[in-house]
C-alpha cells in the first residue's frame, strides 16, 4: 500500500545548501559569544580577587592614610573595575 501524503514543504537543493551554510555561521558565532562571555566572566572575577587582595593588605598596613587609601582603591578595583569592563565590553561589541 503506497502512502499517498505528500511532503510539506519541498526544498530545491540551492535552498537546503544555503540554510546549511547560515546554521553553520550561527553555530560559529555561538561558539565565538560563548568564549567571549567565559573570558569576560575569568577577568572579572580576577579583578574581584586582586581587590579583594588590597583591601586585606590593607589592613596590614602601619601607616594610616597608605591603608586607608590602600582600602578604597581595592573598594573600587574590586567593585568598580567588573562594572566598567562589562559595560565597555558590550558597548565595543556593539559600536565597534
Amino acid at each position: 500500500m503506497a502512502s499517498a501524503v505528500k511532503p510539506l514543504l519541498v526544498l530545491s537543493p540551492d535552498r537546503i545548501h544555503d540554510e546549511l551554510h547560515r546554521a553553520a555561521t550561527v553555530a560559529a558565532y555561538d561558539a565565538q559569544d560563548r568564549r567571549r562571555t567565559l573570558r569576560l566572566i575569568l577577568l572579572c572575577v580576577s579583578d574581584y580577587l586582586v581587590g579583594l587582595t588590597a583591601i586585606g593588605w590593607s589592613f596590614h598596613l602601619t601607616n594610616a592614610d597608605m591603608g586607608l587609601m590602600l582600602f578604597y582603591a581595592g573598594v573600587l578595583r574590586a567593585l568598580g573595575w567588573p562594572a566598567c569592563r562589562v559595560i565597555l565590553s558590550r558597548w565595543l561589541e556593539e559600536n565597534g
